[in-house]
């Protein structure tokens, strides 16, 4: 079993917001398995912006303002702000990495990096191609 904190990237929400997402059913999956066995989840603050104007863009601001309420008022995850060193980090990181990575990334990174983790809750393949592990996708829950 893990022990370690996970990081979760927007990729995540998204997938378990949207029942048409082609990873929804994995999210809930691995979502189910971290409430389970009561792993802490760390969300940077910019994945909470993030979502909500993805959400607020695709699906409606209805969906995004209920989606942005329930993870902010969560007892189950930890939202982190970054700070400036943590933003310099990322942007370090940001310039080592093809043009199809976002700065967002790079922060999910960065953030796993602080905590001194390799686990990250997303779908990306940029993850893995870093180094990190992509919860229930690299590696099995």
């Amino acid at each position: 079993m893990i022990k370690y904190p996970i990081v979760s990237d927007t990729s995540a929400f998204i997938s378990l917001a949207s029942v048409t997402d082609s990873n929804h059913k994995r999210a809930r999956e691995i979502s189910a398995s971290i409430k389970k066995d009561s792993l802490t989840l760390i969300v940077p603050g910019e994945i909470v912006t993030e979502l909500t104007n993805i959400l607020g863009k695709k699906a409606s601001h209805r969906k995004a303002t209920t989606t942005a309420e329930k993870l902010i008022q969560s007892q189950e995850i930890v939202i982190v702000e970054t700070t400036p060193p943590l933003r310099l980090s990322a942007l370090e990181k940001f310039k080592t990495q093809p043009e199809s990575v976002s700065f967002t990334d790079c922060l999910v990174m960065t953030f796993a990096d602080e905590f001194k983790t390799r686990y990250i809750f997303g779908f990306d393949r940029t993850f893995k191609k870093n180094g990190y592990t992509r919860l229930g996708i690299d590696e099995e829950l």
